[in-house]
C-alpha cells in the first residue's frame, strides 16, 4: 500500500535527519563514521520506501485507467434477454459507432472481457446457434418453434367424379 510505503519512508528521512543533527556534536573519528553509515542506510532505506511506492502508484494508476476504460466499453452495451433463457450482451443500436450491430458473451463480459458471439447453425427448431470463442460458452437464441406436420385433408372429394 503507497500510504505504509511513504510513512516508512517518512519514518526513515526523519530518522535520518535527527542522526545528522547529532553529528555536529561528534568529535570522535570512529564514532562519526559509525553514525555516517548508519545515516546512509537509513536514506537508502528512505529511498527504496519511495521508490516501492512510486511502483504501487503506476499500478494503482493503471488499474485505474483499465477500469475507466472498460467502464467506456460496457457503457456501449445492454443486456438483452433472447428467449428461452438466453441472455447476452447486445451493442446498443443508439450509439455512434463503427461497428456492425452484434451480442457479446455475459460470462466473459462479467470479467471485463468483450467476446464476440459467432454464428454456428440454425436447428430444426428455428432457433439460432452461437458460439463464444473466449470462453468456449454455446447460446441458443429464441424460443423453440415445435415442428408441426403438414396437415392432410381428409376430405372425399370426387375427383372421379
Amino acid at each position: 500500500m503507497p500510504v505504509a510505503e511513504i510513512a516508512t519512508g517518512y519514518g526513515a528521512l526523519k530518522a535520518a535527519y535527527e542522526m545528522a543533527k547529532g553529528l555536529k556534536d561528534i568529535h570522535d573519528r570512529v564514532t562519526l563514521n559509525a553514525a555516517i553509515i548508519e545515516l546512509q542506510e537509513k536514506i537508502l532505506s528512505a529511498q527504496e520506501a519511495a521508490s516501492s511506492a512510486k511502483d504501487q502508484l503506476r499500478e494503482l494508476q493503471a488499474k485505474v485507467e483499465a477500469f475507466e476504460d472498460w467502464k467506456a466499453i460496457a457503457a456501449r452495451y445492454d443486456l438483452k434477454d433472447y428467449g428461452g433463457s438466453t441472455f447476452a450482451y447486445e451493442l446498443n443500436a443508439n450509439w455512434d459507432h463503427q461497428e456492425p450491430i452484434h451480442r457479446a458473451c455475459p460470462k466473459c463480459f462479467e470479467n471485463r472481457k468483450r467476446s464476440i458471439l459467432q454464428f454456428d447453425y440454425k436447428d430444426s427448431s428455428k432457433r439460432d446457434h452461437y458460439k463464444c470463442h473466449g470462453c468456449g460458452s454455446g447460446f441458443e437464441f429464441g424460443v423453440a418453434v415445435p415442428y408441426e406436420a403438414p396437415s392432410r385433408t381428409t376430405t372425399r372429394s370426387s375427383w372421379m367424379a
